[in-house]
């Protein structure tokens, strides 16, 4: 057999080419495609992954590869193929694809993790084992265990037997035993509060059937066949269709891959489907950031590994190395977090119907309000849409009342309407009932800005060109763009005033305006501040599912996905600004919200309530989500965008630029533009750069140039040409992003 000659690799220095090296003798049929590898970079040594073997090198002379990193690849070949997709579209370079799919934690340790001593009995020694450890009872007694046994982890053997570390030595030394260094691989550790219980299997529903049998009839399909959109109302038993779609992959053998939009859902999915595995040997991974290293590093090492069947996490999840992927399903498949904000700025929602194309795996993706594009791929029957219109168990969708803001009566003491009447008396009937309710307000802090009345002058961040927000529980004033903080001022910076005003309303004034308004309830407070500390999200929702908080408050990391059935009453605060934004996808996002948290209302046996407190109560957003209309939305939205020529209808690609000067930074800009419309001509409008709507962050300077194109392939190589390929000033820094979902 004749092994490649050479190897195409993919540097970690983020160079948007390829280089050629040679395989010396040694080294020959060790190296596969995703494999790392040591090369020579001028004088030093660089690592670098192997990503094709060519019959030739494109040049003459080639230096050899020096060394390979670890037995086998790191990266799967699948994995690969999906980098370079990755590059191509999303206009990055392909060792920050590389980079993405292989998290910095497994990078930086080749080996895999911790080492630790093996203890394992030596064969044929039984007999004489007898004999000599007749007066060392401490080590007969570990003999008879280890050779029980068969072998096990030093520290494991110390606990089970209660033999101390020399007995084992001893044993060792007199040859009864041998000791080896291999990577630690854990046990499966039983989730704080212990393993849950086993999941039920409920009976399935007609439209769930239908469901099912869509699903089948897919997969049966060359390639998986179409992915999946279950479109189905909050309750509608989605779950329990991704549990069957679940068990019916891992009887053939295959595996499975699981994303969530937040880790604040993980703790729940991941008790579900934990209920449904359990008596079964199907190990289960859990993969997000807010893992520890070591965690991360370590589960990712059991996926490569093939100890594990079934991950489930929020967008990087998708990357974990699983061989014969059967299934990939995207729970709540609209939401935002899917969209990585940093380069490679990959959507995961679309880069799992990649996958699953690439590897013949079924794809399902979930909603009750799906996003417009997903909607469009099915009205186009590139997917197959499949519904649920009616709530398991028979359940009615919540009454929803919109509440006018601007028929109410203002605070005797000024400030915002946190709790208009009707949001008051009902949160207090559903306590006195024993009841629970949900209250989201998608803003942190305790006031959005700090104003004087006298000078007009607002307490804005110093290096950002937004104000900074309030936050009374540490007396800091705080930037949520770029983290700055100061102490929280005493008078006006400007004229020295010392009374200021408190404008607006976030998380932390609402909670005071809730304790203030319902004497002695408890109340949970869920935002970004307060669910820090490592396992606060399980712990609050552990004690609100037990029934220890009345109230859970937060921002919209209450809003999607949670099941509670003793969740009657939902009240939706100051969800005017977000209407507001200027971005075409304002108004989907804000109904998005509004049904996913009504959703959470009425899971159970009584009926829900929802009430959203606005001062528009006619916008369309507001009006179709009362009514829970998802295709009377779609329908005004498509024809909204379609007259603008926005997304789904063309394609959208943000250019940004951010400098320290900001003429710099728009000569630029305009450079650029000039280079793109000699390229394109009349085949692609390209706009004049503009200010983008935050216009500075962290110091910095930003125009944008928003594109919207006909197919994204027939530009990029231009834009990587004229846009990424040059290189700029140190001071300024240029991106591309394909289907951006901010536009801030």
């Amino acid at each position: 057999m004749k092994f490649p000659e050479y190897v195409r690799v993919a540097p970690e220095l983020g160079l948007d080419r390829l280089f050629d090296y040679g395989i010396p003798g040694r080294l020959q049929g060790q190296i596969a495609l995703g494999q790392r590898l040591r090369v020579p970079w001028g004088k030093r040594s660089i690592m670098a992954y192997a990503v094709e073997f060519p019959e030739r090198p494109e040049v003459e002379q080639v230096k050899e590869v020096e060394e390979v990193a670890g037995e086998r690849p790191l990266i799967p070949g699948a994995l690969c193929q999906l980098a370079r997709w990755m590059a191509d579209y999303y206009a990055c370079d392909l060792g920050a694809a590389l980079r993405t799919i292989l998290p910095g934690p497994v990078r930086s340790h080749e080996g895999g993790g911790k080492m630790a001593w093996w203890i394992s009995p030596v064969a044929g020694r039984e007999e004489l084992a007898e004999k000599s450890l007749r007066s060392a009872k401490a080590q007969a007694k570990a003999w008879l265990h280890l050779s029980t046994s068969g072998g096990g982890w030093l520290t494991q053997l110390v606990k089970e037997t209660g033999a101390g570390t020399a007995v084992w030595r001893a044993l060792v030394d007199r040859g009864f035993a041998e000791r080896s260094e291999k990577r630690f691989v854990r046990d499966e550790e039983a989730p704080e509060g212990g393993w849950p219980g086993v999941e039920s299997r409920p009976v399935l529903g007609k439209e769930q059937e239908a469901a099912m049998g869509a699903w089948e009839e897919e997969r049966k399909k060359e390639g998986g066949g179409r992915p999946i959109l279950l479109e189905g109302v909050t309750g509608s038993g989605k779950t329990e269709i991704y549990l069957r779609a679940m068990e019916q992959t891992l009887s053939e053998g295959k595996n499975v891959i699981i994303l969530v939009p937040e880790i604040s859902l993980t703790p729940q999915t991941v008790a579900r489907f934990r209920g449904r595995l359990v008596g079964q040997k199907v190990r289960l991974a859990v993969l997000h950031s807010g893992q520890t290293v070591a965690e991360r590093r370590e589960s990712w090492h059991e996926i490569r590994e093939g100890r594990v069947r079934v991950v489930i996490g929020a967008r990087s999840a998708l990357f974990a190395p699983l061989e014969d992927l059967g299934l990939i399903v995207v729970d709540e498949e609209h939401d935002g977090g899917y969209k990585q904000a940093e380069s490679p700025r990959y959507q995961a929602r679309d880069l799992a119907v990649v996958r699953g194309r690439m590897e013949s795996a079924p794809v399902i993706l979930g909603s009750a309000t799906p996003c417009l594009e997903s909607g469009w791929n099915a009205d186009r029957e590139k997917y197959r849409r499949v519904r649920l219109t009616q709530r398991v168990d028979g359940a009615r969708l919540p009454k929803v009342h919109i509440v006018d803001l601007r028929k109410e009566n203002k605070p005797k003491r000024g400030g915002p309407i946190l709790l208009s009447e009707d949001l008051t008396v009902a949160l207090k009937s559903r306590i006195q009932k024993g009841e629970q309710s949900l209250v989201l307000l998608n803003r942190r802090g305790y006031a959005p800005s700090v104003q004087c009345p006298h000078c007009g002058k607002v307490e804005e961040c110093d290096r950002c060109a937004v104000p900074m927000t309030y936050h009374r529980v540490d007396g800091t004033m705080k930037c949520h763009f770029c983290d700055a903080d100061r102490s929280a001022p005493t008078k006006c910076r400007e004229c020295g005033s010392p009374v200021l005003q408190y404008t607006g309303a976030g998380t932390e004034r609402l909670q005071e305006g809730v304790e203030e308004a319902i004497s002695g309830v408890r109340l949970t407070r869920m935002d970004s501040d307060s669910m820090k500390a490592r396992g606060a999200h399980a712990k609050a929702l552990t004690e609100f599912r037990e029934g220890r908080t009345d109230i859970l408050l937060g921002t919209q990391m209450i809003a999607k996905g949670l099941h509670f059935p003793k969740v009657t009453c939902v009240g939706v605060v100051g969800i005017d600004g977000a209407l507001n934004l200027p971005d075409f996808r304002a108004s989907e996002r804000v109904f998005q919200l509004l049904v996913q948290v009504a959703g959470r209302a009425g899971r159970g046996e009584v009926a829900g309530e929802v009430f959203v407190q606005t001062y528009t109560p006619f916008h369309p957003a507001i009006q179709f989500a009362r009514h829970h209309d998802v295709d009377g939305f779609r329908e005004q939205e498509l024809e909204y965008r379609k007259a603008h020529g926005y997304p789904p209808f063309r394609r959208a690609i943000l250019i940004s630029f951010s400098g320290a000067s900001e003429a710099q930074t728009l000569a630029s800009a305009e450079h650029v533009v000039k280079k793109l419309r000699l390229a394109w001509g009349e085949k692609v409008e390209v706009p004049d750069p503009s200010p983008a709507p935050i216009a500075r962050v962290e110091g910095r300077f930003r125009f944008h140039v928003f594109l919207l194109v006909e197919k994204v392939s027939t530009i990029l190589g231009d834009l990587k040409r004229e846009v990424l390929a040059p290189k700029w000033p140190s001071h300024l820094h240029v991106s591309v992003d394909v289907d951006p979902q901010d536009l801030l």
